[in-house]
């Protein structure tokens, strides 16, 4: 049977003028030169002249690998834009399946061009025809009331609601948004003037003065405060070192270490600055209220 269909392809090649419709139906079905040549003589009869593709200029009977795999990679996109395969599929390209799927693929695309080289109208354009497919649908949907009942729903039900509630004229549209955009302008207008006359004059205020005296004598301390709760870390962490290695010690002395005293020394500092810092900061608050 798949050898029948195969002489019945030739024949089809030879009445399209094929010039290797001749050539041996193996090499037409399985990958190859002839199988490529002849893929590539079809594709471009069902592009025609608006082709977005460009014919490549393959010479010889032999390819390298690189020539190779690059012109299946282009029938390959020229079969997905035809819609013959789903997919950029190099597979089918190059023959895939059993003889007689092999056989199908290749008589469906002769079939096909077949059929656009000898249409009724030879002046049939698949542009006008889409356009006048259009065009019938949207009068079908126009007036689905009239002409078919209630219970078919043909269309979506935004379809629908176009069909019941049509859309505004043109003109009507470009009226409202024409008065939307004087609108938008005159608000624009207002914002510009609210930010130039109210909104940049309050956000461009003389800088708040400072403080003299107490400020710069509150920073200073406040850095020293820093230095020295930083100092007391680390002491602290000096004491705990010492006294890890002191645990071990013979020594029964009951007399503080030269560190402990250091470290009680400056914890006792801490707490006369932390108390001088809260007069110092009752002082500057008492000062910013009779200032204002």
């Amino acid at each position: 049977m798949a050898s029948k269909q195969m002489e019945e392809i030739q024949r089809k090649l030879a009445v399209l003028a094929y010039p290797r419709a001749s050539a041996p139906a193996q090499s037409l079905l399985f990958a190859g030169v002839e199988r490529y040549r002849l893929l590539e003589w079809l594709f471009f009869r069902l592009l025609g002249d608006r082709s977005p593709f460009t014919q490549q200029n393959w010479q010889g009977d032999s390819l390298d690998r690189d020539e190779e795999n690059s012109r299946i990679q282009h029938l390959a996109e020229i079969a997905n834009f035809l819609g013959i395969t789903p997919s950029v599929d190099t597979e089918a390209i190059q023959g895939r399946g059993s003889y007689d799927e092999r056989v199908e693929l290749l008589r469906l695309i002769v079939d096909l061009v077949e059929a656009s080289c000898y249409a009724d109208n030879p002046e049939w354009s698949v542009d006008e025809q889409l356009a006048k497919d259009v065009q019938l649908v949207d009068s079908i949907a126009e007036k689905q009331a009239q002409i078919f009942s209630e219970e078919c729903k043909l269309f979506p039900a935004d379809v629908q609601i176009q069909s019941i509630y049509p859309l505004p004229d043109i003109a009507e549209l470009e009226l409202k948004l024409s008065e939307y955009t004087k609108k938008m302008s005159n608000l624009q207008q207002m914002v510009q003037e609210l930010a130039s006359k109210e909104i940049h004059p309050w956000t461009h205020m003389m800088e708040v003065p400072q403080l003299h005296g107490f400020g710069p004598a509150a920073n200073r301390l406040l850095e020293a405060y820093n230095t020295l709760l930083k100092f007391l870390g680390n002491l602290r962490s000096l004491r705990d070192s010492y006294t890890a290695m002191a645990a071990g010690s013979l020594s029964n002395s009951s007399e503080p270490s030269s560190v402990t005293k250091i470290i009680s020394d400056c914890e006792s500092a801490l707490t006369f600055l932390n108390n001088s810092l809260a007069i110092l900061s009752t002082s500057v608050a008492r000062e910013q209220g009779e200032t204002l």
